[in-house]
């Protein structure tokens, strides 16, 4: 038997042993980011633009070194690689001098704090005045051409920006820890990681693998990312392609193959594959395909590639990619998406539960509504997952104020309520407890509190209160009902819902001094099962004021049906201030009452500004 002791191990000892741990991954990390980025400087810098320009070596130590001074140790192979041609007849001194005499003032300059286009300024400047130099020193004066001088300068200027943006989106992690700049968008993380990958395809030497890659980059990038990547990747590509070999045409073919993919994003490999092929291929069906020399095996070998490759190989494909374009953001917006899945699956799950239970008896009814209500809360919370939150932006606001009258032991049995919703619309709700005192207190609070919590949940007006009327009936045994006068508001159309369920009339008092009346004839909630909900849908104008009213008010002067008094009073009323139109209806109210006993009394007033 082997005798084993355990020693309590110290805080400061798990540290130590997490940071060696740390240190050690760390440390392999680097090397193969070494390697890499040994071999993309390599291939880089040998893209040859228009037969006798290196713009992409310097442009790449620009933005390594200002990065991080330590990367000077990739500068042998951005010599390396623009030196290969070295036999090829073409003038490269120049190229080789910019490269020097750059890592010698980006070197010099890394402790100033220098924004992309002047860096891009610069690097043009050492590439112009160093290929300036050598013509003018190897007294070959008459091979100077100002025109390809000022374009070597622009694109060693435009590849700065590219790859600024590559290793802002985080595919050449190279900066420093100090080093704190804006971080890039997956848009240019697609363009310039689509640019990169090129350049080093065309710094292979291998004519013929040119296109496949092209093709295939486009393709992966539409069943990634969508319509908008397929199309970045495509004109990235293109524009390498044009100033490297210049393939002009060849843009439409791989739009075409963009589009396509991204229109199909994320569906069966094989139908994208086919798709793309036919996009691509059918395009160069009308004598085309010579003018464009893309070979036709270039779309085939790229749809083959995604067909054949496996689901595991894709996956880390596919994370790898995304972790490039958008760091940790990637992996935040995948969970986002297979959560919003999720919950699509689970809303549908309830969706058929509601089904089930609907058109049961009351308790089996109040089952339905509740699973459609848990379906609906579900269906927002995918929403919000599948989306970034935006504050609606709304065109109108609401100003609300009310007054009322308690007819019994100074308790009211109304109740009113309004909030402005999470998705911009103001609502407000008047209720009136059957019965005077408490109890109608308690009825008419716990109904416009319901309404209102629900509507914020995100649940339909219609299915929160058939919700409503179900809690009402279970305690239908005690004959305590309520009405339900409900006004939505869509603050961006200026539109307005009145939902009214045993509810008074509601009053609009137009911007022209004119007043109209609403009224909806049902029972009040919790009365009946299965009632049926509908609603009145009017436009209002900024002015435009709604008084919504108990009956109270209406059975103030019974002897007068149509409430003539009331709309004069209303019509009478000069005031704007919401406040002043609830207090003068009530005192005319209270009037008409007289000596007899009076009611519970309640107005409320809306102004849309």
């Amino acid at each position: 038997m082997e005798l084993t002791s355990k020693r309590r191990i110290s805080g400061k000892e798990k540290r130590r042993r997490k940071e060696r741990g740390k240190g050690t991954e760390r440390g392999e990390l680097g090397i193969s980011q070494a390697v890499v980025l040994a071999a993309a400087c390599f291939f880089i810098s040998r893209a040859c633009f228009m037969g006798q320009m290196f713009p992409a070596g310097i442009s790449l130590l620009t933005v390594l070194l200002s990065r991080n001074p330590l990367n000077l140790y990739l500068l042998p192979f951005l010599l390396l690689g623009v030196g290969s041609y070295y036999k090829s007849g073409i003038p490269i001194v120049g190229d080789l001098a910019a490269l020097c005499g750059g890592a010698l003032v980006f070197l010099c300059a890394g402790r100033l704090s220098l924004r992309t286009w002047q860096k891009a300024l610069i690097a043009g400047s050492i590439v112009v005045i160093a290929n300036s130099v050598y013509y003018i020193a190897g007294g070959m004066l008459y091979r100077l051409s100002m025109q390809q001088l000022v374009l070597e300068g622009l694109l060693t200027a435009a590849l700065c920006g590219v790859f600024d943006r590559s290793c802002a989106c985080g595919m050449l992690r190279t900066e420093s820890a100090e080093n704190n700049q804006r971080e890039g968008t997956e848009a240019e993380g697609i363009f310039s990681f689509c640019s990169g990958f090129m350049l080093a395809a065309v710094g292979s030497g291998i004519p013929w693998l040119l296109f496949p890659l092209a093709m295939a980059a486009v393709l992966f990038a539409g069943y990634f990312f969508g319509v908008s990547g397929g199309i970045l990747s495509a004109v990235s590509c293109s524009l390498v392609l044009l100033l490297c070999n210049g393939e002009f045409l060849a843009v439409f073919l791989l739009l075409a193959g963009g589009v396509t993919a991204g229109f199909l994003q994320r569906k069966s490999r094989i139908l994208t594959s086919l798709c793309f092929c036919a996009a691509v291929l059918g395009m160069g069906l009308p004598d085309l395909s010579a003018n464009m020399s893309v070979p036709f095996y270039a779309p085939v070998a790229a749809a083959a590639l995604l067909v054949l490759m496996p689901v595991r190989w894709m996956n880390r494909f596919e994370s790898a990619l995304g972790a490039l374009l958008n760091g940790e953001g990637y992996g935040e917006r995948q969970t986002a998406i297979k959560t919003a899945e999720y919950l699509k699956k689970v809303r549908k799950n309830f969706d058929d539960l509601s089904a089930l239970f609907a058109g049961q008896d009351n308790h089996r009814q109040l089952l339905s509504y509740e699973f459609r209500a848990i379906s609906r809360i579900l269906d927002h919370t995918r929403q919000a997952a599948d989306i970034a939150p935006v504050k609606t932006a709304v065109r109108y606001r609401s100003e609300t104020a009310w007054a009322g009258y308690a007819g019994e032991q100074g308790v009211s049995g109304d109740s009113v309520l309004w909030e402005e919703l999470p998705d911009g619309n103001f609502v407000i709700v008047l209720s009136d407890g059957m019965g005077k005192g408490r109890t109608a207190a308690a009825e008419s609070s716990l109904a416009v509190t319901t309404v209102i919590q629900l509507l914020k949940a995100g649940l339909d007006a219609e299915l929160v209160l058939k919700i409503l009327n179900s809690i009402l009936l279970l305690n239908a045994e005690k004959e305590v009902f309520s009405t339900i006068d409900l006004g939505i508001l869509n603050q961006k159309t200026g539109k307005m819902k009145f939902y009214k369920i045993g509810a008074a009339p509601t009053f609009i008092k137009r911007r022209n001094k004119q007043v109209e009346s609403l009224n909806v004839s049902a029972l009040p909630m919790g009365i009946v099962e299965g009632i049926h909900i509908d609603y009145v849908e009017t436009s209002l104008s900024p002015g435009d004021q709604v008084i919504l009213i108990s009956d109270g008010v209406t059975d103030s002067k019974r002897e007068d049906a149509e409430m003539k008094w009331l709309t004069e009073t209303i019509m009478g009323i000069r005031s704007k201030d919401p406040q002043t139109m609830c207090d003068l209806i009530m005192n005319r109210a209270v009037e008409n009452y007289g000596l007899r006993e009076k009611d519970d009394l309640t107005v409320a007033t809306v102004r849309m500004e």
